[in-house]
């Protein structure tokens, strides 16, 4: 089904707090835009738009058949224990399987890819009461058509449009 893509692993140390955020959203607006020149990360979003039924220049549900593609066919899978890893689009692709940060790659990657004219940003929130200052996740926004779209794809349950009802504190940085 997907092509085996070539991996690679690097190693490095990222600073703790909002620096260290910032330089993890920094990573993945790379892989993203590495990932929409993919051309296996292409034919799979073209294979998800052909199977969706969606007429072209539909943007909006272009871009929701992607998300649920993320959402419905991409494990959640927890980072190596005690290592931040952040996949390229590809290999999230091939293995179907990563964290959010991975998921929100991969997702940004497959929009870009197919040229949805949406204006994309990664949001990382706040959710853990006890740290209420630490990022503790990240997913796509999407600006379409002049509406700001959700695209946290986490939970099997939510549509395109639910955000996490107890954010404590919310970061944005362009995909």
């Amino acid at each position: 089904m997907f092509r085996l893509t070539q991996t690679r692993a690097t190693l490095g140390r990222l600073p703790s707090g909002d620096a260290g955020t910032r330089a993890t959203l920094g990573i993945m607006q790379r892989l993203a835009e590495a990932g929409a020149k993919d051309l296996t990360v292409r034919e799979a979003a073209l294979g998800i738009l052909r199977a969706s039924g969606i007429p072209s220049h539909d943007y909006r549900r272009e871009l929701e058949a992607l998300f649920r593609f993320v959402r419905d066919r991409i494990r959640f899978t927890r980072d190596v224990y005690g290592v931040e890893t952040l996949q390229a689009a590809g290999y999230t692709l091939q293995h179907q399987a990563g964290d959010c940060d991975d998921r929100a790659v991969l997702l940004a990657a497959l929009v870009r890819s197919v040229g949805i004219p949406a204006a994309l940003r990664f949001r990382v929130i706040a959710t853990n009461p006890g740290a209420p200052s630490r990022f503790t996740h990240v997913y796509v926004m999407a600006r379409i058509a002049g509406r700001d779209v959700a695209l946290d794809p986490t939970y099997t349950t939510t549509p395109a449009g639910w955000q996490y009802p107890g954010r404590l504190r919310v970061g944005e940085l362009p995909a």
